[in-house]
Parts: C-alpha cells; structure tokens; sequence
C-alpha cells in the first residue's frame, strides 16, 4: 500500500520492500497511539512472502531489537486468491507456476501468514515507536521492511488536582467512573449512592467517552454544584476499556485508594467503608454483587450462582476473570503497574487486568456480601448471565463427534478461538511479565509460563486437559474455558502439521491460517441461530465508529469492497463519484464494509488504470472498515451508501451522529437480484431510510417515481425534489451505416443473460422459452443467426 510506514493507513493491502524481494501487508491496523509505561506488547499479524524465493524466518525489529515472529508460513489461501485472481484455488496443485501473476509467478504466497507479540520497552525520550519486519531468505538475501511507526505518550492522562473533601474522615478514595450516553435516571441514582457512602472521604472522577453535547450538559447540570465531582470529557471515542483506563489516569495524586465504579448501578452506603476495612495487605479486595433489573427487582442474591468464585489462582484468573471492576478497591500504587492497559486490539475487559496485576504482585482479598446493586438492562456490555455461562463436557464432546460432518466450521471455531482469546491472554501474559515479572512469586511465574508455553509446545496441551476435566466435577470455575482454549493451542499445532512441506493449496480438504475479520467480537453477543443467520447479521452490522470534536468533514463512500477479479461498471461509477466530489473540493474517503482480503502491491495502480480514475489515491483516502479498530469521523462527517447493505450501514451512521439523511447511488433496483426472502426484503427496506437518492440513468429513475419507491413514496414532487439522476459513461461505439448492412447476408440476435443463481434477474430461462416459442411459431424466416 502507499503508506505502510504510516500505520494509520489500512490493513489488508500489500506493500512492497524497496528491494522487490518480499511482498508484505497487515491483517489489522495498528494502535493508533501507544502508551507504554513499564512495557507493553502489540500483537501483529499479517502475510509475507517472497516470489522468487523461500522465506526461511521472520522477526520483528522493534526499535533495533530483533523479536522472532510468533508464527509464520502459516497457510492464507486469502492471499493465494489475492495474487492470481484468475487461477481457480483447486487447480493450484498441479501447477508449477503461474506466469500470468506478475507479484507471485512461482506461487510462493500460499505459505505467507505470520502473527506474534512485538515488545516495547519503556521509552526514554522516543516519540514513536518503529516496527519492523525482517525476513530472511533461502537464497542468502534478508529484506528488512517498515509494518509501522506508531506514536507513543508517556500518560493516557494526568491526573486531576482535587482537594479532599473530609481530611479526618479516614483515606482519601478515588472513584472512578467511565460514562458513555448515560440513562440519565440510572446515573443520578449512582451518583445518589456515592453521595450517600458512609466513608465521607472521596471525590468522584468521570471520564465520559465522548457522548452527545446535549447528553453532556445535562451530566454538568446533574453534577453542578457538587465539588467532589469531577467529570472531564474524552475528545475522542474511546470504548469502555479505553475509557475506564482514562478514568483510573485521572485519579488524584494524593489518593490513597481508588474504586471503579459503572454508570449505571446502585452502591450500598457502607460499599467503601468495608471493602476499606476488608483490605489488609492485599492488593486489590472486591465484592459480591446482586443482580437486579432497572426496576430494583431482585433477579439474584449473589453473582456468584454458577460458579466458585476464585481470586488466588493466577491461572485461572487469566483463563477467566472473577473480578469485577465495580466491586473492587485498590491502593493508588497499584496502577503504576497496571497503568497503561495493554493495547485495546482484543475484547479486552479492564477489571480483567487490573485483577491480574493485583494478583501478580500479592493477594486479592473478597467480602462474601453484595456491597452493590449490579443493574441489567439492554445496554450492560456483558450481563450476569453472559459472564456465568459454561459451556459442559458433552456439548464439547459432541462438537468433537460432529467433526467429521462438518471439519472445515469446526475446526474454523478453533482457529478464530486461537486468534481472539489465545492471543489475547497471551498479550496479557507478556505485558505481565515484562512490567512485574521480577516481582512475581516463582509459582505465580511458572503458572504463566506454563500458559504461554502452550504455543510452543503440544505437550503443554496436557495441562489444559487436567484442568478441563476438573472443571467439569462439581460447580465450575473457569467456565470451561480451558478446554476451549487448549483446542485453540491444538489447532494451532495442526496447522503447522498438517502443512508442513506444502507449497500450493490441496486439491480437497484444507486447513486455513486465515486470521478472523475482527479480534473483538462484541462482549456477551449471543451465536447466531445458524450460519445463515450470521452472514446476514456480519453483513448489516453497523461500523465502529471512533467520533472525534475536533475531526475534519469527511464524505464518506461506503462500498462492499475491493476485488481486483470482479471489478465491474458499477464500482467504477462508484469510485468515479468520490473522484468528482474530490475535484470539488471534498475530503473523500472510501470505506469498504465488507472483509477486504489480502490485496497485491499493485492494487493501487490497477484501480487507476481504469477510465476516470488516474491520480485516485493521491485524492482519495481509503479505509478498510471491518479491518479498522474504529473508523474516525466528526459529527459533520456524511455518507454515500451504494447498495441496499452499505444503505443500512450508512443510515446506522447518520443516525449514531445525530444527523439527518444520507445520500444513496442507486444503480439498479436491487430486491430484483434476490428470490423472494429475507435478502429482497432487506434491499426493499434500504429505500424506506431517509436519505437523498442519486439515480444512474432517468430510466431507473422513473422506475422508483412511477412504483412510489424510496424518496418517491410520498409523491412525484418530493421524489423530484429528493433525487437526481445521471447518465452512465460507456464506450463509444460506432453504429454501421446502411450500406454496411445492407451488405451482409445474414441477421444476428443477440439474447444476453446470465443462468447462474446470482443472476436471476436476467431470466435467462424464461428467455430461452421466448425464443424456442418464437422459432416454434415462424417468427425468424430464412438468414437469421441466434
């Protein structure tokens, strides 16, 4: 890509080395910032291969220091596809080359995915880290390219100077709370219950994750007042675990002990003054909780129903969190380890990791009594019943027999389980270590090592057995989570096994290192029904959105993706419009929804070469959206929806931003592409949003104006005064003149239309019964030509 120093740019395209020796690219973007502190870890994974020879190993060069990749050579036939665009996937094994791929003619790209955890050490007067990629060669050659220079700060925030309200009442607390669009009925009723703690001694920080003005104000309003509050604003979105480590960074200096708090549960009066007396030595105590609904019913005594509650085993503790954010208190101190969380890269959860590091460096304590009303409604990010769910030894040993049934979605499970929870405990594991490695009991070290070790060594796998059988005798602990995460490490190991020697994709049965489209699933999001079910649901799922004060306007033109093999008329229109609206003077961006697979060096150029697009990509922006940790938009920013699904996209958009309407390129009338079902049902719905439509051609236009369609429902004159239409460009093409064809001896008819199912519209087969009638009856005399 153009700008893979800049690791701002997208994922999914290549770049190329100066050199030429190895083609490279990202499967996810890189923070944006990183604060470091004592350490941290960034997990990157990408592809890299050369084409005319073998890469033989890959490191990371981190600011000069030489890191071996996690793994490498794993199997991406995403990328394969990527560089032979015309060569069908099942004929690759019989093939030796393929002289028509100009990036990858011997077919070395098969074998080319990498992941691993790039360290970075406390930095002394760095501004920005750099990320490196070294490969060397089979033929002696080593080409050093750069994946990122990622700006690094020294604080997520400062904290805040506030007096203590009641010097002689005891330590002065911190409560940090993280607020995002409040129900502002349940956030007065918390706010009410700090007010009411019968330790006096507190002040209440609030960083609100860049909710609405309007929502803003009416928080200043319901804090206004009140000194021992403090709410501060993020300038930019940063989601709940981003949030909840600017809020703890904003805690008073002269603190001595610090509570979290959500923005949305009802605190008992004595919660601090216990958990104060409860914590003795420990680093960290916290809380039973109830669960109630919105109403104050009581749904559950104790939060602790389905399973033991632990806070002393450290491996349990990483394989499953117990500690809850908002039933903890902790000494200040604390967070200079825990302080900056890890990279938000996975579905981090913070109470995760402060528990961890509390635990790392001595004891957590527990109070056996709910000191808080835990609240559930629609909006908690993980609800009681999502955090105790368990899934028994028999569902796990029947997905094991229906692995023959069905072994590429099975063992798919496995691979995205290895990437998202795998890795993510792992980037854990390493961050621990480095910041408080030195001062972890030998036990507590070895149990982590014992988990990390799993990624190296199969015979580790045997660990996770014992402590999967264990969990399936009596109440569980860990929820089972061993068992799905020692078949996370095995696919691992069965993937490097299974491949080991091959170079081209098998003709049948492959095993894929293809990483998940997303590392963060949404938290407590319940399975779909079926698969069916969930291509839809990933379809139409609303973008991340990162919102920015102070962002530029942007046009934003959503389209489903870039596929150099299927690049038809209608995305060349697409792309000619972000063109035209950047002639004019816009910030135009081009954003896919889709997941966008690995694309060759190339991808630019060839974009470029077609009509109207020469200098695109000096023009435009590109973002790849489902491979983006949040798209940064303001909330002037607009969008171009360009079909019926972007349509959905766009208008869930509009709406998160408080704006009005979107503009929709319509280029055909798409539930006619679809039988009769929820598909055609969804393309119908997409005009029923409010939005400005741009018709291709008067002809479609006409079609919605004279059926009231879209814009046109409420009449001709709103329809005309909501629309407009444009001709396509096509090639000029010289009609024959008369002679010409008086001239020829025969007549031809030209019947167009597609038989493939996804071509349905064209009635290829009510077609070819028109003509066989039409032959049938006399309608074509001598000379015709079909």
């Amino acid at each position: 890509m153009a700008a893979l120093t800049d690791n701002r740019a997208p994922a999914g395209p290549a770049g190329l080395d100066p050199a030429g020796a190895i083609e490279f690219g990202l499967d996810y973007e890189l923070p944006r910032t990183l604060a470091v502190g004592a350490g941290t870890a960034v997990f990157v994974s990408g592809w890299c291969f050369a084409p005319r020879a073998r890469v033989r190993s890959l490191s990371f060069v981190v600011d000069g220091d030489l890191q071996p990749v996690m793994l490498h050579s794993l199997p991406r036939s995403d990328v394969f596809r990527g560089v032979h665009p015309g060569l069908e996937i099942s004929a690759a094994a019989e093939l030796d080359s393929d002289p028509d791929s100009a990036d990858d003619p011997q077919m070395r790209s098969y074998r080319s995915g990498f992941c691993g955890l790039a360290r970075i050490a406390p930095r002394v007067g760095l501004e920005e880290c750099e990320i490196r990629l070294r490969a060397e060669l089979d033929d002696g050659r080593v080409a050093v390219v750069p994946l990122a220079r990622v700006p690094t700060v020294a604080h997520v925030e400062q904290p805040v100077e506030i007096d203590q309200p009641e010097p002689s009442a005891g330590p002065l607390v911190a409560v940090c709370m993280a607020t995002y669009e409040p129900a502002m009925h349940l956030f007065m009723r918390q706010v009410d219950s700090i007010r009411a703690q019968t330790h006096r001694n507190w002040v209440c920080v609030i960083s609100d994750d860049c909710s609405s003005p309007e929502r803003f104000a009416e928080m200043q309003d319901a804090l206004a007042g009140d000194a021992r509050f403090v709410l501060s604003r993020s300038p930019r979105r940063l989601r709940f675990y981003h949030n909840f480590e600017r809020a703890l960074a904003l805690a008073p200096s002269n603190a001595s002990y610090v509570a979290m708090a959500d923005q949305d549960d009802v605190w008992h009066p004595d919660k601090l003054e216990t958990l104060l007396g409860a914590l003795g030595d420990a680093k960290l105590v916290y809380s039973d909780q109830r669960i109630v609904r919105e109403s104050g019913e009581v749904i559950a005594d104790t939060y602790w129903s389905e399973r033991r509650n632990n806070h002393s085993d450290i491996a349990s503790l990483l394989m499953a969190n117990s500690v809850t954010g908002a039933a903890s208190l902790c000494p200040r101190e604390l967070l200079d380890d825990a302080l900056p969380f890890p990279p938000g890269q996975f579905s981090h959860f913070h109470d995760h990791w402060i528990g961890l590091t509390a635990l790392a460096l001595g004891d957590v304590a527990f109070v056996d009594r709910p000191l808080y009303d835990y609240v559930q409604h629609g909006e908690a990010v993980l609800g009681h019943a999502g955090a105790n769910q368990i899934t028994r030894l028999r569902e796990r040993l029947s997905s094991l027999r229906a692995l023959p049934q069905n072994p590429r979605q099975r063992i798919g499970r496995w691979r995205m389980h290895f990437f998202v929870d795998s890795c993510r405990l792992m980037q854990f594991g390493t961050i621990l270590k480095m910041r408080c490695g030195d001062r972890m009991s030998p036990a507590k070290r070895r149990a982590i090592d014992r988990f990390m070790r799993a990624e190296r060594s199969p015979l580790a796998l045997v660990d996770f057995a014992r402590r999967a059988v264990r969990e399936q005798v009596g109440r569980p602990e860990t929820l089972g989570a061993e068992l799905g995460l020692g078949l996370a490490f095995a696919w691992r190991h069965i993937v490097v096994a299974s491949t080991r020697g091959l170079e081209r994709p098998r003709r049948r049965f492959r095993i894929d290192g293809r990483p998940p489209p997303s590392l963060m699933p949404k938290p407590g999001k319940r399975a779909p029904a079926t698969p069916q079910v969930g291509s839809i649901a990933a379809k139409i799922a609303p973008l991340e959105l990162t919102v920015l004060d102070d962002g530029p306007r942007r046009v934003n033109i959503l389209i489903p993706t870039i596929d150099l093999a299927h690049f038809f008329g209608g995305y060349i229109g697409k792309l000619n419009l972000a063109a035209r609206l950047a002639d004019r003077g816009e910030r135009v961006r081009i954003v896919t929804v889709d997941p966008v697979g690995a694309l060759p060096s190339s991808w630019r150029q060839q974009l470029e070469g077609y009509s109207g697009l020469a200098g695109l990509s000096d023009r435009v922006e590109f973002v790849f959206g489902r491979e983006s940790q949040g798209v940064e938009v303001s909330r002037s920013d607009r969008f171009i929806a360009t079909t019926w699904w972007t349509a959905h996209i766009a208008n869930q958009a509009v709406r998160h931003l408080g704006g009005e309407r979107f503009l929709y390129l319509i280029q055909e009338y798409e539930p006619f592409t679809f039988p009769m079902g929820t598909y055609a049902a969804l393309a119908s719905e997409s005009y029923t949003f409010p939005h400005t439509a741009l018709f291709s051609t008067e002809l479609l236009r006409d079609f919605f104006r004279r059926r009231e369609i879209g814009v046109y429902a409420q009449g001709t004159a709103q329809g005309d005064a909501a629309s407009a239409s444009f001709q396509n460009a096509i090639t000029a093409v010289e009609p024959p003149t008369a002679a010409e064809l008086a001239g020829r001896t025969t007549r031809r008819l030209l019947f167009y239309a597609r038989p493939e199912p996804h071509a349905a519209r064209n009635m290829f087969e009510l077609g070819m019964l028109a003509l066989d009638r039409a032959l049938a009856e006399g309608a074509f005399g001598d000379g015709w030509e079909l």
